[in-house]
């Protein structure tokens, strides 16, 4: 199982380096919170793209839907809260770390990964996946499946680094900025779902395959309502802990001034 190996391959690197990191920097904490979250967004990457999800999202729409919701809302910013931007710039040779931490701070490499930018291009990957000749590709191509996830993930993790900036971050986004940003993702997942649980026709013909129409509508419906409400519940919640770590932060300086 090719995506077990690749995750047992990332997982091994990544602890490599972060107890590297510790005995480089023995007086800068790496928390273990931050391994775990790491460790959790690749099982949960794993898992998702297991053969035994991939035969269900063959058949179910709904099962689709919550793959996708798992490598656009889950994954990255577990990803990200593991900090692999910091052992990325940390742990090379001084001169290696200095190049990629400029390279980061390209302005065209900047301007790419600005809140704007992200926001715009997470949701129109979002809503071009679905509404767009790309999906029913993805569902009768191994290859355009892959790429579509590959796309799928690479531009939700920069949607995320905007909010979940852990170690270090090349581009510094306020807090009222990050808050205001989630505020504008909720409503777009929930009209993505909201246009394809109402549609009357079914969207893509894979679905129709095997069964009855109202079966694959039903299933439609469902995969909606999946982006609907457990979209913006996941959103909501990284609205709510974005919140959260902001009045924190505000005491915090607070109790040092």
């Amino acid at each position: 199982m090719i995506e077990a190996l690749l995750g047992a391959i990332v997982l091994a690197a990544y602890l490599i380096c972060a107890r590297a990191y510790a005995k480089r920097y023995p007086h800068r904490r790496f928390g273990f919170w931050r391994m775990a979250a790491f460790c959790s967004g690749v099982a949960i990457a794993v898992i998702a793209l297991s053969p035994a999800i991939d035969t269900l999202v063959d058949a179910s729409f709904a099962a689709h839907m919550v793959q996708h919701l798992a490598l656009a809302l889950v994954v990255p910013p577990l990803l990200l809260l593991g900090a692999p931007l910091l052992l990325l710039v940390s742990l090379p040779a001084p001169s290696v770390g200095k190049a990629i931490a400029r390279f980061a701070r390209h302005p065209t490499v900047l301007f790419v990964v600005s809140p704007v930018m992200a926001w715009l291009a997470f949701v129109a990957v979002l809503w071009g996946i679905h509404f767009s000749p790309l999906y029913e590709m993805a569902l009768r191509s191994l290859g355009v499946h892959i790429a579509e996830h590959a796309l799928l993930l690479s531009v939700a993790l920069v949607f995320w680094m905007s909010v979940v900036q852990v170690g270090y971050s090349p581009h510094q986004v306020p807090f009222p900025v990050r808050i205001f940003y989630l505020f504008l993702a909720i409503p777009q997942g929930a009209f993505l779902g909201l246009a394809i649980y109402s549609s009357k026709q079914v969207l893509y013909a894979h679905y129709l395959v095997g069964r009855s129409f109202g079966a694959a509508l039903t299933d439609q419906q469902n995969a909606g309502a999946i982006m609907w409400i457990g979209g913006g519940a996941l959103l909501f919640v990284a609205f709510m802990l974005t919140a959260v770590v902001w009045a924190a932060r505000g005491r915090q300086e607070e109790a040092i001034v």
